[in-house]
C-alpha cells in the first residue's frame, strides 16, 4: 500500500472512531432533569425542605408534550431553574384519577404546588424554554408559609385567618388570580361581614389584583362596591383613582 493511501485510510479510521465519541459528548452536553416517579414520592421529600412541586401532565399522543420533552426539558437554563422544584411527569392516560384531581382538560398542563400538592399556579399549553425558565425563576421557591396555611385549611377549610393569609401570601408572590380565589372565600366568612376594616382591606387587595392582571371590568366592580359600601372610608380617594384606572382599561369613562 502506498504511503498516501495508508495515510488516507488511517485518517478515515480515526474519523470513524471519533464520531461515536462526538455523539457521546453531544449527548452528555444535554442537560438532564430529575423527575420523580410519583406525586407521593416527590411530596415526601419536598415536605422535608418546604420546596414546591412541578407537575407535568402529558400523554404519548400529545405532540407539544414531546416537543417540550426534547427541546425544553433538556435546556440547561431551564434545568437549572427547575432545581428548587420537585418535578413529576404524569401520563394522563395512565393516571386519569390524578388528571381529574387537578382538573386537567388539555395537554400539556403544568401545575405548580406547595409541598403537599396544593395548587398555587398552572399553565396550560406548550412554552419555549426561555419564558418557562423565567416563570420558574419568578415562582416562590420557599413554600413554608403556603404549607402552613394549607395545613390549617386542611383541618378547617373555612378558617378565616388562613383564607386571608393565603390571599395575602399569594398576592405577595405575584399569583394574583389565585390570591383572589382565597380572598373571595374569606369574604364569605362572618369575620369579614362583621368587620368593616377587614372587608375593606380584602376588597382593596382584590381590586388591586384585578388591575395587576388587566381585568378592568372586575376591578371596576370591586372598587365601585368599595365606594358604595364605605362612602366615608379614609381609602375613598385611593378607590376613586383605582376605579378610574380600571375603567380606562375597559374604555368606559363614566
Amino acid at each position: 500500500m502506498r504511503q498516501r493511501d495508508r495515510r488516507t485510510l488511517i485518517s478515515v479510521l480515526i474519523a470513524m472512531m471519533l464520531i461515536p465519541g462526538l455523539n457521546l459528548a453531544r449527548s452528555m452536553g444535554a442537560a438532564s432533569m430529575r423527575w420523580y416517579g410519583s406525586i407521593e414520592e416527590a411530596s415526601t421529600e419536598a415536605r422535608q425542605v418546604n420546596k414546591p412541586m412541578m407537575l407535568d401532565f402529558w400523554a404519548e399522543w400529545c405532540a407539544p408534550c414531546k416537543v417540550m420533552e426534547a427541546e425544553v426539558y433538556t435546556n440547561a437554563d431551564f434545568v437549572q431553574a427547575a432545581e428548587p422544584f420537585f418535578s413529576v411527569r404524569i401520563n394522563s392516560d395512565n393516571k386519569p384519577a390524578e388528571a381529574r384531581k387537578y382538573h386537567v382538560t388539555a395537554l400539556p398542563t403544568l401545575v405548580f404546588t406547595d409541598s403537599y400538592g396544593n395548587e398555587l399556579f398552572r399553565y396550560i399549553g406548550s412554552m419555549n424554554a426561555k419564558p418557562l425558565t423565567e416563570l420558574l425563576q419568578a415562582l416562590p421557591h420557599d413554600v413554608t408559609e403556603f404549607n402552613r396555611l394549607n395545613q390549617v385549611l386542611a383541618r378547617d377549610k373555612n378558617n378565616f385567618e388562613a383564607l386571608e393569609g393565603m390571599g395575602n401570601t399569594l398576592r405577595a408572590a405575584g399569583l394574583f388570580r389565585a390570591s383572589n380565589d382565597y380572598y373571595g372565600r374569606a369574604l364569605q366568612r362572618s369575620e369579614a361581614k362583621t368587620n368593616a376594616t377587614k372587608k375593606q382591606s380584602i376588597l382593596s387587595d382584590m381590586g388591586a389584583n384585578y388591575l395587576e392582571v388587566k381585568e378592568g371590568k372586575h376591578a371596576a366592580d370591586v372598587f365601585d362596591k368599595c365606594l358604595k359600601e364605605f362612602p366615608t372610608s379614609p381609602r375613598r380617594q385611593e378607590w376613586v383613582v383605582n376605579l378610574m384606572q380600571a375603567r380606562a382599561m375597559t374604555g368606559k369613562k363614566d
